[in-house]
């Protein structure tokens, strides 16, 4: 599967799901353990809207600078362009559904913010 999906070869987590893509939108289930993050990153086409299942987990954004910590059913929309990083900073693990769209996805890694 990483073959056909490169931005898994940027990152690894406990688990990634694509539940449905198109060119225009894709949702995604992932798991992270304790300590486990998506690396900085933005997408310049598609907004991401984060939607947390299960446990806690923080996103970093750095225009404006701020961290946004979700729990379950909390939701944050991070507009395309914004360079963001998605961090389980708990003891346990968090599950989140993504809603990347709509537009062109496209993960374009930071590694300088890293």
């Amino acid at each position: 599967m990483a073959n056909d999906r490169p931005w898994q070869r940027d990152y690894a987590i406990k688990r990634t799901l694509v539940i449905a893509e198109t060119p225009e939108l894709r949702v995604i289930d992932q798991t992270l353990a304790p300590g486990e993050r998506v690396p900085w990153h933005l997408h310049p086409d598609n907004d991401d809207l984060f939607i947390c299942l299960r446990g806690t987990f923080e996103i970093h954004e750095i225009n404006p600078e701020r961290k946004t910590v979700l729990e379950a059913l909390d939701r944050h929309l991070v507009p395309k362009r914004e360079p963001h990083m998605v961090v389980n900073v708990s003891g346990e693990e968090c599950q989140l559904l993504t809603i990347q769209g709509p537009g062109k996805y496209d993960f374009r890694r930071l590694p300088k913010l890293d």
